[in-house]
């Protein structure tokens, strides 16, 4: 029985990790060109690219594992069955449930690797990535600003710029229309200036320039010497960088304590934990549920549960998507929604 063991054992990881290098994959593209659209349009650097890959990965691995784990264990069993060494077992009178311990074993292996993920790696990863692109993204902003071209990629600014020598900061002839305030758009004129960043913010440092402004009724000039405007990048607002994904396990629950004594609703957060739960026992319901399908599917050939693998993927996926809908505005509990 040691032999049988290690022999699933092996099957199993074999095309588990196959598996997950597919289904890695396929989440990491459309990462991949969100990000390169970055590296074109804001100036990001490889390493960074790399870095932000890196950040991604817990998320995509919590995800992957349990579909992985589905994957081998359906491919493996219909590869036993298909090359009748499941009637050979039988046959010498080993029950189909002692065949499943290499399964059960392997489907807890995984669910730990999962569980690890989800409750200490996956939030780290997600804070790191909004807070290494918005901070990369804002330190670059100098760099996109091109020589007599008008720049509108802030939500609420066009910034245009006389000169401005390759590479530098340093900018002369500024002409900026800002509409941060709708009520009462700004145009400013500066001799000179440099553009910088604090926290997710770019930030024009002006000088010898004049301040026009209206609210409809009346006209207002400034002129000044030296003048400090913050811009908004689009990238500063605190309505991503705290969302449920980004927090650990305890700040969610003191976010829930904290809704629960206000008599506010904390759909959002109550469906991130349970989902950070449920992963990695999907690993052992998947592990499980895999083998008789596997077994049942050998008609097809050793690869007959690669079809039934593929549906069930996209069948979990939606149902997934779904349940976390139906979660985070309330019309399920996030219990059963996830």
């Amino acid at each position: 029985m040691k032999i049988i063991d290690r022999y699933i054992f092996r099957e199993l990881s074999k095309v588990f990790l196959l598996g997950l290098f597919v289904l890695m994959s396929i989440l990491t593209l459309e990462k991949v060109n969100f990000l390169s659209d970055l590296i074109l349009d804001r100036g990001l650097t490889i390493w960074e690219f790399i870095k932000l890959l890196g950040y991604t990965s817990p998320a995509f691995l919590a995800v992957s594992i349990p579909l992985a784990v589905l994957l081998a264990s359906l491919i493996t069993f219909s590869h036993l069955s298909a090359d009748s060494e499941i009637v050979a077992m039988r046959a010498c009178g080993i029950g189909f449930f002692r065949i499943l311990l290499p399964v059960v074993l392997f489907s807890l292996l995984a669910g730990a690797i999962a569980a690890y993920t989800t409750l200490n790696l996956q939030h780290v990863g997600n804070y790191k990535f909004i807070t290494t692109i918005t901070e990369a993204v804002s330190k670059k902003i100098g760099v996109t600003l091109g020589e007599r071209l008008f720049y509108d990629r802030f939500p609420n600014a066009v910034i245009y710029v006389n000169e401005k020598a390759a590479g530098s900061d340093d900018l002369k002839g500024l002409f900026i229309y800002d509409n941060q305030n709708p009520e009462k758009p700004r145009f400013i004129t500066a001799g000179s200036g440099r553009l910088g960043a604090v926290e997710r913010q770019a930030v024009l440092k002006l000088k010898n320039g004049n301040i026009y402004s209206s609210d409809g009724k009346s006209f207002r000039l400034i002129r000044y010497d030296e003048y400090e405007l913050a811009i908004d990048t689009g990238l500063s607002g605190s309505s991503y960088v705290y969302q449920p994904r980004e927090m650990s396990n305890d700040e969610l629950r003191r976010v829930i304590k904290k809704r629960r004594a206000q008599n506010r609703a904390a759909y959002h957060e109550r469906v991130e934990i349970q989902k950070r739960y449920a992963l990695p026992v999907a690993c052992i319901v998947f592990g499980l549920l895999g083998a008789p399908l596997g077994i049942r599917a050998h008609r097809g050939g050793r690869w007959g549960g690669l079809g039934i693998g593929v549906l069930m993927i996209v069948v979990n996926y939606l149902l997934l998507m779904l349940g976390e809908g139906l979660g985070r505005d309330g019309t399920l509990d996030p219990v059963p929604a996830v």
